[in-house]
């Protein structure tokens, strides 16, 4: 109809775009049935109903004409030079390049003996033929090579530019920190001394194995064995101090410097046990509290001191449970491991979170008063509580307060190359401080994971407790005479009337 074929069903329409017959495409139905009639098989491997008998039969076809070597094997099965050179002739991939049937009976030497002569020049053309069509090959995989080498220069320019405006943040921020941090600032607030480390290897041992041994029976250090149970005790006071800096940060955010200080003070008193606490710098690199000579400092009125240094304090433990999670905040008051078992972590993941929030400080390596963020009161808190810290070291470190250079336990300053973060660390080989840094990198990665992980499920708990509001209604009392109760009942009850889920 109109020159196009009709279809009565839609399932008989052909899957390929119909092509208009030609004198070319002739020419090459007679070279597929000439090779079939020559070599006893068919041009391409086919089923009963001349469709392709594999993929590979099928790649063939679909690459004619790009691999030579292919073809020379096909037609070298026709041992005849001549009806050789015609299928050749017939099959040529390009159909401006076959030559016609009208033609090919004229002067093809396979139809008239007297064409020797030219039947050298086919041979001779054949070769030729074979040498172009591997230069065309060869063309065709320079071309997509170059391609490749283009898209990936693209992507490396792209990536190069994101690289320069990162590393140009990096210098920029390394070159402040290399003149404004001039001492550590991430420290920790004790009520008791920590043992020395090698009086708490039996524990720290215990606990590796507990951990390697986990298998999500919700065992944890919580145990009748009496080691391991102190140092869940340890990592239990770490997240009361959490929870307290929680409540309390609305309402030191709220007043003036010296107002703030009064509602610390009053927030934490049942914190601070005794008449003596203890400062430990803390090791950035391994969120451990360093133990050296002359160290901790001893606080002897920490019912006046701690509330100033509390605001400071809080930037250092956030910094480290952005890094490490639970266990960044349970070492920092004496577990002996930077990890604990998934049943603490899960315990106290929720107050780790309570201190991942606060929004004043996303950047916690800097520690100054045009850095951390937020409103003004908070910068002036937080500038109040870095002035008492400074003037605590000049007084009690035992290098400042001889007028040298700090001592600071130990510790000193290094750049980490990932975000030119300046870190304090007693580490000094440069072999285990890149061990280090791979080790807080790998740690950043897997709490931030942790992090996502508790969202969602934060998120789905919500939504599970919104539809369980709305499922339930309440039933009117009845009017028997009876004491009033009160009963939630749910709207999806069963055809007997029986309540599906009734709670009195």
């Amino acid at each position: 109809e109109g020159g196009k074929p009709v279809h009565k069903h839609k399932c008989c329409k052909l899957p390929y775009d119909l092509v208009r017959a030609s004198k070319s495409i002739d020419a090459w139905s007679l070279g597929v049935l000439a090779f079939t009639l020559l070599t006893g098989e068919t041009l391409i491997p086919s089923t009963f109903v001349d469709d392709c008998a594999s993929g590979s039969a099928m790649h063939v076809l679909y690459s004619w004409g790009t691999r030579p070597e292919v073809l020379s094997e096909l037609f070298n099965k026709i041992h005849d030079d001549a009806a050789r050179n015609l299928v050749r002739q017939l099959l040529e991939y390009e159909p401006a390049e076959r030559p016609t049937v009208d033609q090919l009976l004229k002067t093809h030497p396979f139809f008239s003996s007297k064409s020797g002569v030219l039947l050298e020049k086919l041979e001779d053309m054949d070769t030729k033929l074979e040498l172009a069509a591997k230069n065309r090959q060869d063309d065709r995989a320079l071309l997509e090579k170059m391609d490749a080498n283009i898209v990936l220069i693209k992507q490396l320019s792209i990536e190069s530019k994101s690289e320069i405006r990162r590393t140009c943040h990096v210098l920029l921020k390394g070159i402040y920190e290399a003149t404004e941090v001039g001492t550590p600032t991430t420290f920790t607030l004790l009520n008791e001394k920590l043992p020395p480390a090698k009086s708490v290897e039996k524990a720290k041992k215990q606990i590796l194995d507990l951990i390697a041994k986990e298998d999500g029976s919700d065992i944890g250090l919580e145990t009748e064995n009496a080691s391991l149970k102190e140092h869940y005790e340890k990592v239990e006071t770490g997240m009361k101090w959490i929870k307290r800096i929680k409540e309390l940060g609305s309402k030191v955010a709220a007043g003036e410097v010296d107002e703030a200080f009064v509602v610390i003070k009053e927030g934490i008193k049942d914190l601070i046990v005794g008449n003596e606490m203890y400062l430990y710098l803390v090791d950035e690199l391994t969120g451990e509290p360093v133990q050296a000579d002359g160290w901790p400092l001893i606080i002897t009125k920490p019912s006046e001191l701690v509330p100033k240094l509390l605001p400071l304090m809080q930037l250092g433990w956030r910094g480290l449970s952005i890094i490490n999670g639970v266990a960044g905040v349970a070492i920092l008051f004496g577990f002996p491991v930077p990890r604990v078992p998934n049943a603490v972590t899960e315990g106290f993941q929720e107050s780790v979170e309570l201190l991942k929030k606060e929004s004043s400080v996303e950047e916690f390596g800097v520690v100054h008063e045009e850095v951390t963020g937020g409103d003004e009161e908070q910068k002036s808190v937080r500038g109040a509580s870095l002035r008492e810290f400074v003037d605590f070291l000049n007084k009690h470190d035992p290098g400042l307060k001889k007028n040298k250079s700090g001592d600071f336990a130990g510790l000193q300053r290094i750049g980490d190359p990932e975000d030119g973060t300046a870190l304090w660390t007693a580490l000094t080989d440069r072999d285990e401080i890149e061990e280090a840094l791979k080790v807080r990198a790998k740690q950043l990665k897997l709490e931030q994971l942790k992090h996502k992980e508790y969202i969602k499920q934060t998120a789905k708990r919500e939504v599970d407790l919104e539809e369980g509001e709305e499922n339930k209604v309440e039933i009117p009392e009845e009017n028997t005479g009876s004491t009033p109760k009160t009963e939630i009942q749910s709207k999806h009850s069963n055809s007997a009337g029986n309540d599906c889920c009734t709670i009195i």
